[in-house]
């Protein structure tokens, strides 16, 4: 019976454990080690997509010895932003932006979102000034802020954002400052401040542009350079825009940013006169009185009454009546920018019969521990007392009995220290007291 079994199936026994064995090929250990095991195997040598072909759980197996030791790498896509990681992370992701930006945009949204990406990672990487230094080197031969020159015009809102954020971190140095003065950046940037799609465009240009006005060598170069003038023009009718009741680019926080702008392009001449022509002047004034952005908008103050032309102006639409309150304020850099302010008002011949309504501030400010303020204010006094009806009225005028000493001055009549060396400052400053005899109350 076993004889007819063994040739049932059509077989011999022989044949059948050929089949077995060859079933079971895959289950016997190499013949030679084919890669390096751990000695100790784990889940974390196991389960890892690079331990593919290693035989750590299945050390008797031989399945994996078709394969390759190493899987094929995947294919890597030439423009997505891993290319930043390692060394040379700049330039390579500049590289890659070059290679985006000239590609036509019809491309679709897929090549927006890669500049964006790629342009997150380059503000990643310009963190310090060894990074910002080898942005910068690249971009020595023009190709480097040509292409930033390229990206604030793209089509795509965030795009522009992150390329003026990328600018603002340039300006942190002089050569990137240079770089960006002369390849035309500045005046890009003036025009994205009334950008109508939105809002983070706007600030970050806006503090782009304050960042790289703050430093001398730029503003010299900003206001000296043939388009300078014509940024000063874009920022203040940006400025008049987004201040505008109703307006659609209405952007509060880049108020105070603009002003800061201005306070140090206002410097120049020639731009406080574009400026004046502008309309600055009543909506600075306007600003003042309402109490808001006043640290911003008292130094645009000062900046324009360094000129003669923008002292005038400023008297005229108000300006001494605007800043009498923050005489008193309580925080000290008010009350400093505000009798600066006052002083240069009060220089001008109209300043000096316009300012009595400034007299009590001032007197009190005369009692104050800062050196700056008391100083300040000593020299508004005494160009206010170049006028004979105000000067009798610095004497007599009424303080806050609260802020003087022992709380019992009413008057600078009441305290003979202080009304002489008032009178003392007059009588050796003032031309008008070689003519005048008198006493001291009635100097």
């Amino acid at each position: 019976p076993g004889r007819n079994a063994e040739t049932t199936n059509g077989c011999t026994m022989a044949e059948h454990h050929a089949l077995l064995a060859r079933h079971h090929e895959g289950l016997l250990p190499p013949l030679e080690p084919h890669l390096p095991s751990y000695r100790d195997p784990s889940a974390v040598s196991a389960f890892l997509p690079g331990s593919v072909g290693q035989a750590a759980l299945h050390r008797g197996s031989d399945v994996l010895s078709t394969r390759s030791p190493s899987p094929a790498p995947a294919a890597q896509e030439p423009h997505q932003p891993s290319v930043a990681y390692g060394r040379s992370a700049v330039s390579k992701t500049l590289r890659v932006l070059k290679d985006l930006s000239e590609q036509p945009e019809e491309e679709g949204q897929g090549t927006a979102d890669l500049k964006k990406k790629n342009l997150k990672v380059l503000l990643e990487c310009l963190v310090d000034h060894s990074s910002i230094g080898e942005a910068i080197m690249q971009g020595e031969d023009g190709d480097g802020l040509a292409l930033l020159k390229s990206l604030l015009s793209d089509s795509e809102a965030d795009v522009r954002r992150y390329t003026a954020e990328v600018i603002n971190r340039y300006s942190t140095l002089l050569q990137g400052r240079k770089q960006i003065c002369v390849s035309g950046c500045v005046e890009m940037l003036a025009d994205l401040l009334q950008d109508p799609s939105s809002a983070d465009v706007r600030i970050a240009s806006g503090k782009a542009l304050n960042h790289l006005v703050t430093a001398m060598d730029a503003r010299d170069e900003i206001c000296n350079h043939p388009e300078g003038p014509a940024v000063v023009v874009k920022v203040v009718r940006a400025l008049l825009a987004i201040s505008a009741r109703d307006s659609e680019i209405s952007t509060p926080s880049l108020i105070p940013i603009l002003y800061e702008c201005l306070s140090h392009l206002l410097v120049a001449e020639k731009a406080t006169e574009l400026a004046l022509q502008e309309d600055l002047v009543p909506l600075l004034i306007h600003t003042l009185k309402r109490r808001m952005h006043k640290v911003a908008s008292l130094k645009v103050l000062v900046s324009l009454c360094g000129h003669s032309q923008g002292k005038r102006a400023a008297i005229d639409n108000g300006g001494l009546q605007a800043i009498c309150g923050m005489l008193t304020s309580q925080e000290t850099v008010e009350r400093q920018l505000s009798a600066r302010a006052t002083l240069l008002m009060c220089v001008d011949e109209s300043g000096k019969h316009k300012a009595g309504i400034l007299v009590p501030n001032l007197v009190q400010q005369l009692y104050s521990t800062d050196h700056d303020l008391y100083k300040n204010a000593l020299l508004a006094i005494r160009s206010i007392s170049e006028s004979p009806s105000t000067r009798v009225l610095v004497m007599k005028v009424c303080i806050d009995s609260s802020t003087a000493p022992l709380n019992t001055i009413q008057a600078l009549e009441d305290d003979p220290e202080m009304q002489a060396r008032v009178h003392n400052d007059h009588r050796v400053h003032l031309a008008a007291f070689r003519y005048e005899t008198g006493s001291p109350s009635t100097a």
